[in-house]
C-alpha cells in the first residue's frame, strides 16, 4: 500500500484576494450578459445579482480550490520535471479571517514527496532557507512551533505538512505571476449557476423558456413566408 503524506500549497485564499475579486467580476459579467440578452428590468437584474452565491457556496469554493490545486501542481511538475502524483485533498477555512486565510491541502506518495524535497534542496536551497527563516522565526504577535533553519529540521522523512508545504511555497515565491485568477475564470463561471437562489434560477428559466418560444414562432413565420 502506498504511504501518502499531506502538504499545504500556497494560495491567496478567498478573502479580499484576486480570487474573491475574480468571483465578483464574473458575477458582474454574468448579470450584464443576461440583462442584455433577455432585456431584464432593473428589478430583475437586481434579483439575479443578489441570487448568486446563495446556495452551495462552500462546495463552489472547494471546486475552485481543486481546480487551482491541479493547475498549480501541473506548473510545479513542468518546472521540476518530476511526476508528483499529488491530488487535492481539501480546503480548510477559518471561522474568521483575523489571523489566517484559507488553506489548501494536497496528498502525494511519500516517495514522490521525498524526491520533490531533494529537488528543492539541490536547486533552491538558498531560497528554501530564506523562506524557512521568514515563515518560522518568532516575532511580536507570533510564536513559531518550528525551528527556523533547514539544518534544524533534520530528516525530510519526518517533515509535516507545513514543512513540505514550504517547499511548494518556493514556486510561488519564484514565479508568483503564473498563479493568478485568469486560469480560474472558466471554473468560476461554470460553477456560479449552481449557487443561484431559487428565485433567481426561476427568473432565468422563465427567460430561457420565453426565448425558446420566440425562436420557435420566428421559425414558423419564416416557413409561412416561403
Amino acid at each position: 500500500m502506498t504511504n501518502l503524506v499531506t502538504a499545504t500549497i500556497p494560495f491567496a485564499g478567498f478573502y479580499e484576494s484576486i480570487y474573491s475579486h475574480a468571483i465578483e467580476s464574473s458575477i458582474e459579467r454574468e448579470v450584464e450578459y443576461f440583462s442584455e440578452r433577455f432585456n431584464l428590468s432593473e428589478s430583475e437584474s437586481e434579483t439575479l445579482e443578489s441570487g448568486y452565491l446563495e446556495k452551495n457556496y462552500g462546495q463552489f469554493l472547494q471546486d475552485i480550490a481543486k481546480d487551482y490545486s491541479e493547475g498549480f501542481l501541473s506548473e510545479v511538475e513542468r518546472d521540476t520535471g518530476l511526476e508528483l502524483k499529488a491530488q487535492f485533498e481539501i480546503m480548510e477555512s477559518p471561522r474568521e479571517y483575523n489571523f489566517r486565510g484559507d488553506t489548501l491541502f494536497i496528498q502525494m506518495p511519500e516517495k514522490q514527496a521525498l524526491a520533490f524535497i531533494q529537488y528543492v534542496i539541490s536547486n533552491h536551497k538558498d531560497e528554501l532557507e530564506e523562506l524557512i527563516s521568514q515563515r518560522f522565526t518568532s516575532r511580536s504577535g507570533f510564536i513559531s512551533c518550528y525551528e527556523n533553519t533547514l539544518e534544524a529540521w533534520g530528516n525530510p522523512i519526518e517533515w509535516d505538512c507545513n514543512q513540505l508545504g514550504t517547499c511548494f511555497e518556493i514556486f510561488a515565491y519564484l514565479e508568483s505571476e503564473i498563479y493568478d485568477a485568469y486560469s480560474l475564470y472558466e471554473s468560476i463561471s461554470n460553477g456560479l449557476e449552481q449557487t443561484l437562489s431559487g428565485e433567481a434560477n426561476a427568473l432565468l428559466e422563465k427567460c430561457f423558456e420565453a426565448e425558446a418560444i420566440a425562436e420557435a414562432n420566428e421559425k414558423k413565420q419564416l416557413k409561412l413566408a416561403f
